[in-house]
Order: C-alpha cells, then sequence, then structure tokens
C-alpha cells in the first residue's frame, strides 16, 4: 500500500481555495441575476458575443476622405500624416477626389468633430501704435480685413461665412499696404508668415506668442457622409496622428529674450533701497514681467562698491546688495558697455564682474580686460544661437580712455569701426542671430522744465550712420542702450534698428523724457526674429518702474514715429 502524506500547509491551501472559490461563484450567480432582470438582451448578446467566431476575427475598416478646400499645402499635410496608418498592408485612410463619394469630409469649421485648429493672427506695420485689436472690434466693421493673396484665396470663404457684413481684401504687398495705419486695413496671416516687418496684435488681451491661442480661430472639423460610421472613433484616430507644421509654434520652440536700457542703481535709488532696507525694491512692479523670459538682460552701468554711499553727483557707485534687484528681473546678461562702471577705480569693477560670475549671471561689453571686453556672449536657447556683441562709442571716440579695458585692467569694450566689421564677419556662419549693442554718445535731454523735449527722440551727430553700419556688416538687430530718453527705432536693410532705449532703473524723475523706456522683447524661432514687441515703461518719483499705461504708451511711441520722420 502507497502511503500518502499531506502536510498542514498543503490542507490550508485547498481550505483557502474553497473559501475563495464559493463566494466567486455566488457573486457569479448574483451579477448573471441581476442582469437577467434588468438587461435580459443585453446579457444575451453578450453571451452570444463570447461564444462567436466574430469575436476572432480582427475587423480593419478603410475610410474614404475627401479634402474639401483646405488649400495645397495643408492638403500635403493631413494626406503625409495619415496615409503611413496602415495594418498588414491596408491602408486607413484613402483619399478621393469626389466629395460625393467619400466616407469623411475634412472642412473649415467647428462643433464637437474639431479635429484641429489653427489661428489667423492680428497684424499691423511694426511702426504702428495701435497694439491691440478685439473679436468685438472685427465684427463690428472697425477694419477692413487684409489678407496676402495666398491667405486671402484660402480662407475667404470661411471668413466671409464667419464676418459676412465685414470687407475682406487681397493684398500682394502685406506689409506695404499695412504702413498706413490710418488706411484703415487690419492684416490677417498664418502663423508661419511672422517675421520682424510685421507687429503682432494682442487679440483680446491675448498675445499670440506667449498664450498661443490669441486670434481668429480657424478650425477644420470632420463631417460624416455615411451613417455607420463611429464619428468619434475615426476623430481620435486623426487627431492622434496628424501632425501639422504649425504646431512647431509653442514654447519650447519659440526663444524669448527681454532686453532693457540703463540701469543705474545709484543715488536716488540706491538711498531708496538703503532707508527701506528693500533691494528689489526698484524692481518690484516690473520684476514678473522682465523675469518671464529666456534670457534677460540689462546694461548695467554702475559697480558694486563697499560702503558705498554716494548719492549725488556724477560719480556712481552701488551698494552690493543692489545685485538683489538684477536677481528680482531674472537677469541672465549684463552689458558693460557703461563709461561709469570704473568711477571708483578698476577693481570694484573686476570684483563686480567676479559677482556676475559667482551668480551664474553673463556679461559681455566689457570684461576683466580688454582681451575678456572683445569676446562675444553666445548662448544657444529653444533651437537659436544669438551671438551679443557690445562697444564703448563715447569714450573710445572722445579720448576718455579711464572707462575702457586695458591688458592689465576691468572696463568696456573699444570702439572702431574696423573692429565692429571684422567683428560681426568673424561670428556671422557661427550663429543665427547677432546684437550690437553700443554707448554711444548721449542726447543732452534735462530742459529747464518737464516738458517734451522733442530732439532727443531722434538719433544724433553721425549715430544712424554708425548703427546702420552694422547691420551692413551682417547683424541683425542693434540697440543703443546709452539713451536716458528713448529714441526711435527703423527697420533698415535685413535688420532692425533701436536707438536708444531709456532709463530702466535711474533716478531722473524730474522729466517726462527720462522717465519713459522700452523694454523689447525679442521672440526667435529656428533661428529668425519673427517678432520684436516693444512694451513702453514709465516711473515717478517713487523710482518704481512699471508698465505704461495705454494713454502713457500711447504717448511715448507717437513721440517716437514723429522723431522717425526725420531719418
Amino acid at each position: 500500500m502507497r502511503s500518502i502524506n499531506i502536510s498542514n500547509k498543503q490542507i490550508k491551501q485547498k481550505r483557502k481555495k474553497k473559501s475563495i472559490l464559493f463566494p466567486l461563484f455566488l457573486a457569479t450567480i448574483g451579477i448573471f441575476t441581476y442582469f437577467m432582470f434588468t438587461d435580459k438582451d443585453g446579457l444575451l448578446r453578450s453571451i452570444g458575443y463570447i461564444f462567436s467566431k466574430k469575436n476572432f476575427v480582427s475587423k480593419y475598416e478603410t475610410y474614404d476622405i475627401y479634402l474639401k478646400d483646405l488649400g495645397e499645402d495643408l492638403d500635403n499635410e493631413i494626406i503625409s500624416s495619415l496615409e503611413i496608418i496602415q495594418f498588414e498592408e491596408k491602408s486607413r485612410f484613402n483619399f478621393i477626389e469626389k466629395e460625393d463619394k467619400a466616407d469623411i469630409v475634412l472642412e473649415y469649421g467647428s462643433g464637437e468633430n474639431t479635429i484641429y485648429s489653427q489661428y489667423l493672427l492680428p497684424v499691423g506695420h511694426m511702426y504702428w501704435i495701435e497694439d491691440s485689436v478685439s473679436a468685438e472690434d472685427i465684427e463690428g466693421g472697425k477694419y477692413t480685413l487684409l489678407l496676402s493673396t495666398d491667405t486671402y484665396n484660402q480662407y475667404y470663404n470661411f471668413l466671409k461665412e464667419m464676418y459676412p457684413d465685414v470687407e475682406i481684401k487681397s493684398s500682394e504687398n502685406l506689409i506695404s499696404d499695412l504702413e498706413d495705419e490710418d488706411s484703415g486695413y487690419l492684416g490677417l496671416i498664418e502663423k508661419e508668415d511672422l517675421a520682424e516687418e510685421y507687429k503682432l496684435l494682442e487679440f483680446d488681451n491675448k498675445y499670440y506668442l506667449d498664450t498661443f491661442d490669441g486670434g481668429v480661430a480657424i478650425s477644420i472639423a470632420l463631417v460624416s457622409q455615411d451613417e455607420d460610421v463611429n464619428v468619434s472613433f475615426v476623430s481620435n484616430i486623426i487627431k492622434k496622428n496628424l501632425s501639422l507644421s504649425s504646431e512647431e509654434f509653442n514654447a519650447e520652440n519659440i526663444a524669448k529674450v527681454n532686453m532693457t536700457g540703463v540701469t543705474a542703481l545709484a543715488r536716488r535709488v540706491a538711498q531708496a533701497m538703503a532707508v527701506r532696507n528693500d533691494y528689489e525694491y526698484p524692481a518690484e512692479k516690473i520684476a514678473s514681467f522682465l523675469s518671464d523670459a529666456d534670457l534677460t538682460h540689462t546694461s548695467n552701468e554702475i559697480s558694486f562698491v563697499d560702503g558705498c554711499t554716494t548719492y549725488s553727483g556724477m560719480r556712481f557707485c552701488s551698494s552690493p546688495k543692489s545685485i538683489e534687484t538684477l536677481k528680482a528681473i531674472g537677469a541672465d546678461l549684463i552689458e558693460l558697455t557703461g563709461n561709469h562702471n570704473n568711477d571708483f577705480g578698476s577693481s570694484y569693477n573686476t570684483s563686480t564682474i567676479e559677482t556676475y560670475i559667482d551668480e551664474g549671471i553673463g556679461y559681455f561689453g566689457g570684461g576683466l580686460d580688454d582681451d575678456d571686453a572683445s569676446q562675444p556672449y553666445i548662448v544657444e536657447t529653444d533651437g537659436t544661437s544669438i551671438a551679443f556683441l557690445g562697444y564703448n562709442y563715447y569714450d573710445s571716440t572722445v579720448g576718455n580712455p579711464g572707462a575702457l579695458a586695458t591688458s592689465t585692467h576691468a572696463g568696456a569694450n573699444s570702439y572702431s569701426d574696423e573692429k565692429v566689421k571684422k567683428d560681426i564677419q568673424s561670428i556671422r556662419k557661427e550663429v543665427d542671430v547677432i546684437i550690437v549693442d553700443f554707448q554711444f554718445q548721449e542726447c543732452y535731454c534735462y530742459p529747464s522744465s518737464d516738458v517734451i523735449y522733442p530732439v532727443c527722440y531722434k538719433p544724433i551727430s553721425n549715430q544712424s550712420k554708425v548703427f546702420r553700419a552694422a547691420i551692413d556688416y551682417g547683424a541683425d538687430i542693434v540697440i543703443g542702450t546709452q539713451a536716458h530718453q528713448p529714441q526711435t527705432y527703423e527697420l533698415y536693410g535685413d535688420g532692425v534698428i533701436f536707438y536708444g532705449l531709456g532709463n530702466l532703473f535711474f533716478d531722473q524723475s524730474m522729466w517726462i523724457g527720462t522717465r519713459q523706456g522700452m523694454i523689447l522683447t525679442h521672440y526667435f524661432m529656428d533661428g529668425e526674429l519673427i517678432q520684436t514687441k516693444i512694451t513702453p515703461t514709465i516711473y515717478d518719483s517713487s523710482l518704481q518702474v512699471e508698465i505704461a499705461d495705454e494713454e502713457d504708451a500711447d504717448l511715448l511711441l507717437e513721440l517716437l514715429a514723429t522723431a522717425r520722420e526725420s531719418l
């Protein structure tokens, strides 16, 4: 006789299986009984499906699609995205030429079956004063809509259905036709057509390059012509596989650079910080705006000096604690072309630069010696490589070497026309964008009372000649950072020039011109400048800079427009 040994563990396992199986059996009977009384037909269909041979056969349907008036470029992108969807060499979608033979149609429209949306962006010419538009403005017929010929041909029918009472015209030279702001035209362009010559306008308080959802919405809808088509199912397939070039417009692919003018954390500004023991005080109202960029630049003209107590005169210093102001605005790059960084000796300029290095802040336009000062600052961000070059024109040309770097002393980068040409051309093939900053000669902008002083909104002396030459040599953007009062700007050649940005942080609150300033926000994509947004700023006796309201902003831009007429 064979003996059988069963361990206590085996007995427990058998009992456990029995204890689990019985409740499962009861649960199954309970579920079956529940559905018998609540959804008998559904239960029987489910049982039939489970035991049906059809359950084991995969059905892969092909849908015939017709693309209706979307335009050749969009047609090609949609076809290339969807024609690769296959299963065992069977295509999911078949693109056909006749609408009445299609299972589904893709056309401009909106609704719950929208598969894709893009925007036509409202633009004017770069010289426009106006900076915003609303849907109500367009719907009310405030503007005649003006589109390039290709954009007009593609979207006219859709726009006319959306705005039946609005005049819509085509243009063979859109940017030229928009230059006259009083023409009553409003440009609408595709985002791929953005360029520095246009002024992108806010739409219903949204700026597209910051929000990526502001403009006249153009949607593509899926329309089923076959009642057996599962529209939701097909829409999801298309959405998941549709790859369009406009999707490249996002924060990861667009480099955003904020640039400002004069920073001088001295005299009454230094006093205002010291009495409050608050070294972020001047930046309190502007910090969040300035720091919201991939790179933030300012031209700091004053070195940090231990024990600095100088609150008057023309010999400037800053408390080392003032670095907190620069950190508050998210400063990534300090320009050192200014002529006051050596006011208390080059050793303090050296220690200030070392502070920037310790804080991880870059610098250019000046340095620890003349070789360091002459080096470009090159950075790559979001797919665009940018080089910054800076020169002190004023001290180089008037014979004041004290502010300039030497082989043994810190200071600003010296200027000569030959040097600028050589520097630009030596890196032109290495980077996508070159920005050149000049510490030019200042305009005397201090009238006897608080009145507008028009002459200083214009370029002075041979300023336009010097700045334009840099564009001719290959620079993309040229900026004057010396100006305590903003100066005009212009499109020139293949680039753009801003002759002076005015003060960011300083204590010149006595005159309207020196209270005004400009922040430039450059947007780059794939190595190209696609837009520069000008944000006017202002401050008062509190010495806290803020974004100018509409009235003050328009005043500044109108003064700059008048000044531009003299170019």
